[in-house]
């Protein structure tokens, strides 16, 4: 007794083949946005993360360390991440004249007698909080400003690094 083999081209011609609608017809990926530099902004919310002055000079530090970084994503990354880290130096200035203001003020003020009230010493401190209110409305500003694909100017930055 044999055993017979199927015929391949019998097997074939037996199957359906599934139309070629049916199947799905692979896309070519889109190709990723280039950056818009909205993550130098971004940077600015680690002021908030509770500790009293240090974490506004570090977020100032982070935002004007990683500049250099962003001139080889492209124009508009690199003009955002030129003003936010203008805006981290001018930040860190305005919290050490700020602090150092009110420890001024502490130790003129106090060398005789201790003083009642809140203020003058808590003028520094007021202006740090006014401060820190107006970085939080440059930060979002500039998150923004540069999702919309548009760069972000603050003319409250002092322009430490100049356009190239």
């Amino acid at each position: 007794m044999t055993i017979s083999q199927p015929d391949p081209a019998a097997q074939s011609a037996a199957q359906p083949t599934p139309p070629s609608a049916a199947q799905p017809t692979p896309s070519a990926p889109h190709p990723a946005p280039p950056p818009t530099g909205s993550l130098y902004y971004g940077l600015g919310f680690l002021a908030f993360i509770g500790i009293p002055f240090l974490s506004v000079i570090t977020a100032g530090i982070v935002m004007a360390a990683i500049y250099p970084s962003a001139k080889k994503k492209g124009a508009l990354a690199a003009e955002n991440a030129r003003q936010a880290a203008n805006w981290g130096y001018t930040l860190i200035l305005l919290t050490v004249l700020t602090v150092g203001g009110h420890f001024a003020l502490l130790f003129a003020f106090t060398r005789d007698e201790p003083v009642s009230g809140f203020y003058p010493l808590g003028i520094p401190i007021t202006l740090f909080v006014v401060v820190c209110v107006v970085h939080l409305v440059v930060i979002i500003r500039g998150l923004v400003r540069a999702h919309h694909r548009e760069v972000s100017t603050n003319r409250l930055a002092i322009p430490f690094i100049r356009a190239s």
